[in-house]
């Protein structure tokens, strides 16, 4: 498994490496953990999705991930896993249940309990949203993954219908603190370890590197 960092990257960049990296593992090549904290970003899922009022200097992609409309920029963490669900043993739901596992995990780690809601995707904490998934496979083979508030003014989902439900309020790491979080690069650490282990756990497969 190879890992890549994308630093204040624009989205479309890491949209395109990722795509890159898709045809990789499909030629059998090496999967790829792909972490970024992106420019300020507003993307469009599938079904399109709802700007309210679009704030200054914020781009805006339609994509072909599952969902509506999400916010991406400085101070949250987006995991992508560009792996081939049969390498693992898994399907596409088996491999949304290990991204909310890690991420549940990853919060725990740092005194923070998330939890699932029936029938409303992402993590939350108490009744406002942590982290967003959005999942794109063709061939067999994953981009896009989960989005982490850990730093980010979350004021920001308040421009857009964000998934869809207006009223779904929003918080991060840093709200459901008493401390500062660590650095991105920590909790994304953090998190890939939880990915690899709950990834395990749902798949066949138990020789993941």
């Amino acid at each position: 498994m190879q890992r890549e960092w994308h630093w204040g990257t624009p989205y479309i960049e890491t949209l395109d490496r990722q795509e890159s990296l898709r045809g990789t593992v499909l030629q059998g090549g090496d999967e790829y953990f792909v972490f970024a904290e992106h420019q300020p970003t507003i993307t469009l899922g599938k079904r399109g999705g709802t700007i309210i009022d679009r704030p200054e200097n914020t781009a805006v992609h339609k994509i072909n991930r599952g969902g509506l409309a999400t916010w991406h920029g400085p101070g949250q963490l987006a995991f992508y896993p560009i792996i081939q669900l049969s390498r693992h043993g898994i399907g596409v739901r088996s491999l949304a249940c290990a991204l909310e596992t890690a991420t549940i995990d990853t919060l725990y780690q740092f005194n923070i309990t998330g939890h699932r809601k029936n029938g409303l995707p992402g993590i939350w904490v108490r009744d406002r949203k942590i982290a967003a998934l959005g999942l794109d496979t063709k061939k067999g083979v994953n981009i896009h993954g989960v989005a982490l508030n850990i730093s980010n003014d979350v004021s920001s989902f308040y421009q857009i219908e964000a998934c869809g439900d207006p009223s779904v309020r929003y918080t991060s790491m840093t709200m459901e603190s008493d401390s500062t979080p660590t650095s991105i690069y920590k909790i994304g650490i953090v998190l890939e370890k939880n990915f690899v282990k709950a990834l395990r756990n749902q798949g066949r497969n138990k020789s993941i590197n």
